[in-house]
């Protein structure tokens, strides 16, 4: 299986080292690094049964936006937006529910982040973007290309997390389960080849847009200053032409956080805090050296 990382944390042999993990831990929560070793976990399972006609994305900032997906696996079989979870505990996916159960009232409550509800808005954000991709590129002009449904998947790495499912929205897979996942894939139908795969790799990691024509500046006075095929972010995540084509509000709410939440700052706060009694501490001694010298 191929696997292609863009996460800035991690060094070209694929180790986050401990600078990198704080940085890390800052920008994204003190929950980050436990979702990481649940990637690298997950993608290991998965290249045990996958061969090199798969390609794995992992840590993929989708143009135009500042949601990043952990991981999009580019199959014969399809597209699929994977999220893996190192989420401990029993819990119960039902309908649109996330629950997880309470030990001490002995019963389901919500949990929150709903993790169906964020695979799913990942799932649709990615098949979105990759569908304004190739029409801007012409692709999908008199059918030359077919875009494929976007699966979402949440996948545990942790083999104690059990999940009880009723009619959930969206494909759950516990640890033990992984490579049955994998295994299940390969009796698929292809429904893409390679050259298929590489113009996604390109949508996803290095989107080329055309050219855009010139303009005289009386027409530039007169038409709307916005590229045909710039993405930017504008309330429903990206936009093409100023129209509105990404996921509803409350979607982009969900996908996208704050830089810093209260947790976070809080173990800013310790850091600067520690750092302030190691200056002092030197401070005290390049001090009394003074006063003995």
């Amino acid at each position: 299986m191929n696997v292609i990382d863009r996460s800035e944390f991690r060094d070209e042999e694929g180790v986050i080292t401990l600078e990198n993990r704080i940085r890390g831990t800052l920008q994204h929560g003190l929950s980050w690094y436990g979702e990481m070793q649940a990637q690298e976990f997950v993608s290991q399972r998965l290249d045990k049964s996958l061969d090199r006609a798969h390609t794995l994305l992992r840590n993929v900032v989708i143009p135009g936006t500042n949601v990043s997906v952990s991981m999009i696996l580019l199959s014969p079989q399809g597209i699929r937006v994977l999220e893996p979870s190192s989420a401990k505990g029993v819990f119960r996916a039902k309908g649109e529910e996330w629950l997880k159960f309470d030990g001490r009232g002995r019963r389901f409550k919500r949990a929150r982040p709903n993790l169906q509800e964020q695979t799913l808005d990942l799932a649709q954000l990615v098949h979105r973007y990759i569908q304004k991709y190739l029409e801007s590129q012409g692709y999908l002009e008199g059918q030359e290309y077919n875009l494929p449904e976007v699966e979402a998947v949440l996948l545990f790495a942790n083999p104690r997390t059990h999940i009880d499912t009723a009619r959930p929205r969206i494909r759950i897979v516990q640890a033990d389960a992984i490579d049955h996942f994998a295994a299940n894939l390969l009796e698929f139908q292809p429904i893409m080849d390679q050259e298929d795969i590489d113009i996604l790799i390109e949508a996803l990691i290095e989107p080329k847009f055309p050219e855009l024509e010139t303009t005289t500046e009386a027409e530039a006075e007169l038409e709307p200053s916005v590229a045909p095929y710039e993405f930017v972010e504008e309330g429903e995540i990206f936009t093409s032409e100023a129209e509105p084509v990404g996921l509803p509000i409350q979607a982009v709410n969900r996908l996208s956080s704050l830089p810093f939440t209260r947790s976070q700052w809080i173990l800013l706060a310790a850091i600067v805090f520690f750092e302030l009694i190691i200056l002092i501490i030197f401070a005290m001694l390049i001090l009394s050296n003074m006063a003995f010298g």
